[in-house]
């Protein structure tokens, strides 16, 4: 049976949750069983169990490591985050995979193992998440989220995402792996020829993996080097049909970018080309978000500093 806790939230922060803009549920204890759901019960003035979400992944660690990693998809702000955890030495973050609001709200005299609301987690019987999961919504409120995260070749993105999103049930793929499987040509020494077409195998492959994962992340590039070599941005309406809820750009510092690039490919990249590559994947980044109206976030790798948001 599925391992489950009532947890008491917020009616503003459960409204988040089923807006999809809140996919981390934090806390200052780990729960003590590896859970698969999270039912929330909703304070006043609602007081009621009014929705059951899937959890996917969890990461623990300081208060500022688990927000660097999480902020994108809190749901809240920064300083309310910094106030919750304040004097606290360890966060956890519980990624949230699909939720599904209850047909009809229910109140606690309902369970047989739980009537009173939860201060951290009431772990529930097999027989009262039968009941709470019998009474939920056919289809799902918030459904598979996907994360796009792009920057330039040789910036870190595959560690981060396989280092990071990892634990926190993301699936990770990256573009090149998705028109491979559709038939298309990749880069070339990281140039590309047929982009209109690689796209278009893309899109078909991309909404392949999203029907078969509820958290998606996706490693690609907002610009690309052409076959000429020279840094062509990737068409606004590429990104509209992807439907990401968020975007990430990851930055570094040339030289170390071009060190990287040395010593995993041979091949030498100046800086001033890196650093030329790297202003207009920024650029454009920005531009693609504030055309489809997703949020981005900006991520810097420097080698010897811990990754975090920057913008």
């Amino acid at each position: 049976m599925s391992k489950a806790a009532l947890i008491s939230i917020h009616p503003k922060h459960v409204a988040n949750i089923l807006g999809g803009r809140k996919i981390f549920e934090y806390r200052k204890v780990m729960p003590l069983q590896d859970l698969s759901h999270l039912v929330l019960y909703s304070t006043a003035p609602i007081m009621k169990i009014v929705a059951v979400a899937e959890v996917v992944g969890h990461i623990v660690g300081s208060p500022t490591k688990v927000w660097n990693v999480t902020g994108f998809g809190s749901g809240i702000s920064r300083s309310f985050y910094r106030e919750y955890f304040a004097g606290q030495r360890q966060a956890c973050a519980l990624s949230l995979g699909r939720v599904y609001e209850l047909v009809s709200p229910m109140g606690l005299s309902l369970l047989a193992g739980v009537k009173t609301p939860p201060q951290s987690f009431s772990y529930l019987n097999d027989d009262d998440i039968e009941l709470i999961l019998k009474n939920r919504s056919k289809a799902a409120t918030v459904g598979p989220h996907m994360v796009f995260v792009g920057g330039i070749h040789g910036v870190g993105k595959s560690t981060i995402c396989s280092d990071t999103f990892d634990a926190l049930g993301y699936k990770c793929v990256t573009a090149s792996s998705l028109i491979s499987a559709y038939g298309g040509e990749t880069d070339h020494n990281k140039r590309v020829d047929h982009v209109e077409e690689n796209q278009s195998l893309l899109l078909k492959a991309l909404n392949k993996a999203k029907s078969k994962n509820g958290r998606l992340l996706l490693d690609g590039h907002y610009t690309l080097i052409s076959g000429q070599g020279d840094i062509k941005p990737i068409d606004v309406e590429v990104f509209r049909a992807m439907r990401p809820n968020q975007l990430i750009l990851i930055k570094g510092k040339p030289d170390e970018i071009a060190a990287r690039l040395r010593a995993r490919d041979g091949r030498l990249w100046t800086e001033s080309f890196l650093s030329n590559f790297q202003e207009a994947e920024e650029a454009h980044a920005r531009n693609v978000a504030k055309s489809i109206g997703v949020p981005l976030r900006i991520i810097s790798n420097d080698v010897g500093k811990s990754r975090k948001f920057i913008d």
